[in-house]
């Protein structure tokens, strides 16, 4: 390269690489430069960033400063991965710098999730706020939006897991409450009561998530009455399915069963073949789960012919934003890993992994432990071990107390079959990086 060099014009200046370089000489320089701060604020910033109990405001504008620095947008995510450690080397050149990392890898989480926080222009607040004042100001505007806004927590609690959704989805039901207190007319009245079925639909959600199955149930079984009040029928299909999932998760496949087949007489009746597909989702996995292999199969076909039905182009209730084919694959892996074919498991998995939404942290973390059961009921414990650590990483900021439990099942087959190894040494050591110690002595509880 010398030699060449030697010769030839120096184009360095038209390699991106290069333009960043120069344009970043000093990664602390410029993040310094970037957040307002100069270098006599060099030593108070880097014992703020020391700091154990890092604010995230702090985190967010170090991580929002970070992504507008010049070139970033341009750059290859390894190489913003290095200048992101090299600034950290910088502030923190002992090990506790792998904090300040893992701190900002989940202000970064929320920077990317926040469009899903929808903010409104200036009209559109203002009329917001005239409704909470004053419920009989709903208007057909004020109603899409909130429809919207569902959605948008919805995909929130996919990114960001279910505690930092939580409270928002709360705060939005309390205030379609009042809204309904007011009683509404007409078609606003049965809109009004789908988001309020929703929200309450989508709390139990997020709390079968943090792991409390009998709150879970609670609001499930009030979203279902709002549901049929507001003559939903697809919406009631929803729910009764989630209703299948909470039972069958409980490990009372039975109750599952009963509401997956409530949940394919309301589909039938809505005439969406995407509420017949996914209740003919949990309706197999109900049967797998009690050991009906025929009427699991019959459940997947039934499945797979309605998602040939589903026009691409049509649009879906907000609920179904989330189901697509990757979901019958999956299920049909996770299907045969309990009726002990590891090797259709994996070839289901392989297909589910091709099709699924990457952003969905939720669906693809329990598509993956499928992957990692299937390898290790194969005896191929180093790539089980590989891929569980993997999960473990991704979902460091969707904290999912189911996504755990999963985890630790796997974690004590694993030990089970094979005993204590070094790859399994390895993943509890990922375990107690990415994690609470403490979970290292949890066992799976569903009661």
């Amino acid at each position: 390269m010398a030699d060449l060099l030697t010769d030839y014009a120096d184009h360095r200046a038209r390699d991106q690489a290069q333009q960043l370089r120069a344009a970043v000489p000093s990664p602390r320089i410029a993040m310094l430069g970037g957040i307002g701060l100069n270098e006599d604020a060099d030593a108070s910033f880097a014992g703020l960033l020391q700091s154990p109990d890092l604010p995230l405001g702090t985190m967010l504008t170090v991580s929002s400063h970070a992504a507008r620095l010049p070139g970033v947008a341009q750059t290859d995510m390894n190489e913003l991965a290095q200048i992101l450690t090299m600034w950290a080397e910088r502030f923190m050149p002992d090990h506790d710098r792998r904090t300040l990392l893992f701190g900002l890898s989940g202000a970064f989480a929320v920077a990317a999730a926040a469009p899903l926080f929808d903010r409104l222009p200036p009209g559109e607040r203002e009329r917001m706020a005239g409704v909470l004042a004053d419920p009989d100001r709903l208007d057909e505007t004020a109603i899409t939006h909130a429809e919207r806004m569902v959605q948008a927590s919805r995909r929130q609690g996919d990114v960001l897991g279910p505690h930092a959704a939580l409270q928002v989805v709360m705060a939005q039901r309390r205030m379609f409450q009042g809204i309904l207190q007011a009683k509404p007319s007409g078609e606003l009245l049965r809109r009004s009561q789908s988001v309020y079925a929703e929200l309450t639909q989508l709390v139990g959600w997020l709390l079968f998530n943090i792991g409390d199955y009998q709150a879970a149930q609670h609001y499930y079984d009030e979203a279902r009455t709002a549901a049929h009040d507001a003559q939903n029928v697809e919406l009631v299909t929803y729910i009764l399915c989630t209703m299948s999932h909470l039972a069958t998760w409980q490990g009372k496949p039975r109750v599952g069963i009963d509401h997956a087949v409530a949940a394919e007489v309301w589909a039938r009746r809505s005439q969406s073949p995407s509420a017949l597909a996914y209740a003919s989702d949990v309706a197999a996995r109900a049967y797998a789960a009690d050991g009906e292999w025929d009427a699991c199969d019959e459940a997947l076909d039934t499945e797979r012919a309605a998602l040939a039905d589903i026009p691409t182009a049509a649009p879906a209730g907000n609920w179904w934003y989330f189901y697509d084919e990757s979901f019958y694959w999956a299920t049909k892996s996770g299907c045969s890993l309990l009726r002990g074919r590891p090797q259709d498991a994996l070839a289901a998995n392989a297909q589910a992994l091709t099709l699924i939404d990457s952003t969905n942290l939720h669906n693809r973390a329990f598509t993956l432990a499928f992957q990692s059961e299937a390898l290790m009921q194969q005896g191929e414990i180093s790539e089980a071990c590989q891929i569980l650590s993997g999960v473990v990483r991704m979902t460091a900021v969707h904290k999912s107390r189911r996504v755990d439990q999963c985890i630790l099942e796997l974690r004590d087959q694993m030990n089970t079959r094979h005993g204590s190894t070094k790859d399994v040494a390895e993943l509890d050591e990922t375990l107690r990086t990415y994690r609470d110690a403490s979970l290292l002595k949890g066992r799976r509880n569903n009661s």
